[in-house]
């Protein structure tokens, strides 16, 4: 009975020893760490459910790169504060048809057949929460998410073909991207040897992904999300 106590005691002490090493609330030895960070994403820029009455709109997703540097202020060996500066292009494709209403200048009945290509090009801010887990000495697992803020510095929407009553025409739709996307951004990550990290992200746009259309004194809202996955590899330092 005495050695069963004992080699529940001990057993009981390595348990707390490692669940205290998997979420240590350790200080860390830096205050600040530095990363660097390339990856491809896959994204969509979705139209408001009525945007265009009466019109069929299909939007695909496309690839795009990522690049920047990570900086993050660790507060504890578990958890730390994450801001970004990120490079992004985005891109995708769209098919339009149908008799749409509700656009000014566009008569009623009108058939139309409109395809074409998105791409824009971003300077993206996220700031994220991470939380560490340590899995092993050389592995550690984490858990990210915060708000992420994107500047559009320039987007193209490229019309492929375009027919209004069977003759080609001027476009139907030929918006731009908004100047600023806001939303959430999380994801995952693997950290090796403390320095090569692989992550996987979800970004999950909040605000109206396109310009309105103005013509006069007529606006039009197009609405819509932008989402998207991000897949990274990176270096810290």
């Amino acid at each position: 009975m005495k050695r069963l106590m004992i080699s529940a005691i001990c057993a009981l002490t390595a348990a707390g020893v490692n669940a205290a090493d998997f979420f240590s609330t350790e200080n860390c030895d830096n205050l600040f760490t530095f990363g660097a960070r390339i990856g491809v994403n896959t994204t969509n820029r979705t139209l408001g459910s009525n945007s265009m009455p009466g019109a069929y709109h299909n939007e695909s997703w496309g690839t795009g790169f990522d690049a920047g540097v990570t900086v993050d202020l660790n507060i504890r060996d578990y958890i730390s504060i994450q801001p970004g500066f990120f490079f992004e292009t985005r891109s995708g494709s769209y098919v339009l048809m149908g008799s749409p209403t509700d656009i000014s200048g566009i008569p009623e009945n009108v058939e139309i057949a409109q395809a074409g290509k998105r791409s824009s090009y971003n300077f993206t801010i996220p700031v994220m929460a991470v939380l560490h887990f340590n899995l092993t000495d050389n592995l550690r697992w984490n858990v990210e998410l915060g708000p992420y803020v994107a500047f559009v510095l320039d987007s193209k929407l490229n019309n492929k073909r375009f027919i209004v009553d069977g003759e080609s025409d001027t476009p139907l739709f030929y918006q731009q991207a908004s100047s600023v996307d806001f939303g959430i951004k999380m994801g995952t990550g693997l950290e090796l040897f403390n320095h090569y990290y692989l992550g996987t992200h979800y970004i999950a746009g909040c605000i109206d992904a396109w310009k309105d259309l103005k013509i006069g004194s007529y606006t039009k809202s197009f609405g819509g999300v932008t989402k998207g996955w991000v897949f990274t590899v990176g270096y810290n330092f």
